[in-house]
């Protein structure tokens, strides 16, 4: 962490990279652009932190991190954030929080509004009113009592926004932030023949899938489609960038419908080779479908979406949570199917691979709308307006 001039603000956050994540993506495209001496980041450290840090251009302090699951982990971690935000807190003078997560963050913005009267923004994501995060009635007072005490919460997508104020919150109270994308590294380019080469794909109409493999993004209807689709096109290959708890089960499910070697899996993959994995294919498609009774539940935006459109591409989204009336437009950017109908994903991907014609006119006006509506430079102001 720099040494010098005095902080006014505090982002506290679990997601920041080199995590990576969609949280991540954000908090660090708009906090780069934030004036240096007037915003801190606390984060974990984790492996790669020192050396991202240091050509980051955010002033951002670690605090030791325990990357195991279970209980006594978790407590260790809530200890050292709450530790941590209070040396900053009375070293730094801070005067205003930023809290990334409802729990982890939200609780501690909470416990220093009511001890030193500094305000604190909550940012959230869909699903935290709902009772399966809500849990038993101590977990529902604690999770209303943060959001209730939050000075704004920050939301990102109509979806999101509409959930709160069904939940009693005053919209005045609430701030819209919309995810953006870097155009600039995010664009259009010829397919990488490094790419084409180790995965096979010479003469392949590729379709990408860019996401956690986990339940609620709709990988495993993605397969049942393109059993469909090798029907009229046996030419195709279906890369899934990323890892998960599914990757077992969609590997079980490609191999039982005899279309395996259709299948990519690209396993992680950095952020800034992303935009190679873009432009590889002919269609982005991610069916997010709403789990129920689960605290992962829907897709509260999609960024996925926006980069693909970036990189001028067509998109295929599920008509589920933010993605509906904030990442794709239907018929304008891409298409929204009913993400458990693998019919439907089928018969998307087989217009836009019969007519390439209306594939390169969705794709361009996905790239014109970034353009125009997705700028980072216009979240960062909307930030820096509120303290």
């Amino acid at each position: 962490m720099k040494q010098g001039s005095k902080i006014s603000s505090l982002l506290i956050s679990n997601d920041f990279p080199p995590i990576v994540s969609g949280i991540s993506t954000v908090f660090y495209n708009i906090w780069k652009l934030l004036p240096d001496n007037q915003w801190l980041v606390l984060a974990p450290k984790v492996r790669g932190s020192e050396d991202f840090d240091s050509n980051s251009g955010v002033r951002t302090a670690r605090y030791p991190y325990i990357i195991k699951s279970g209980l006594f982990p978790k407590l260790i971690n809530q200890i050292m954030l709450f530790l941590y935000t209070t040396y900053l807190v009375i070293s730094r003078r801070i005067n205003k929080l930023h809290c990334g997560l409802l729990l982890s963050s939200g609780s501690i913005g909470w416990f220093y509004k009511k001890i030193f009267c500094i305000p604190y923004d909550l940012w959230v994501y869909g699903d935290e009113t709902k009772d399966i995060y809500r849990g038993s009635v101590v977990s529902k007072f604690i999770t209303d009592t943060i959001i209730k005490n939050a000075d704004k919460i920050i939301t990102n997508s109509p979806y999101v926004t509409r959930e709160f104020i069904d939940f009693g919150i005053d919209k005045d109270r609430i701030v819209e932030i919309v995810p953006a994308v870097d155009s600039e590294l995010f664009r259009p380019a010829e397919k990488s023949a490094h790419l084409v080469s180790k995965y096979q794909l010479a003469g392949k109409k590729v379709l990408l899938t860019v996401s956690r493999l986990a339940k609620r993004k709709g990988h495993e209807n993605v397969l049942y489609a393109i059993k469909e689709v090798i029907r009229k096109f046996t030419n195709i290959s279906y890369v899934i960038v990323g890892k998960g708890p599914e990757e077992a089960n969609l590997r079980g499910i490609a191999d039982r419908l005899g279309i395996k070697e259709h299948i990519v899996f690209a396993g992680f993959i950095p952020d800034n080779e992303l935009p190679d994995f873009y432009n590889l294919c002919d269609i982005f498609v991610m069916p997010n479908i709403e789990v129920y009774d689960s605290t992962d539940s829907i897709e509260g935006f999609g960024i996925v979406f926006i980069e693909a459109n970036a990189c001028g591409k067509p998109v295929i989204g599920g008509r589920s949570g933010g993605v509906v009336d904030g990442a794709v437009i239907d018929g304008i950017n891409g298409f929204l199917v009913d993400p458990s109908d693998a019919k439907e994903i089928a018969e998307k991907i087989i217009l836009l691979l019969n007519d390439p014609n209306l594939a390169k006119s969705i794709g361009a006006a996905g790239r014109k709308r970034v353009e125009l509506e997705f700028l980072w430079k216009d979240r960062a102001e909307v930030i820096r307006s509120l303290s």
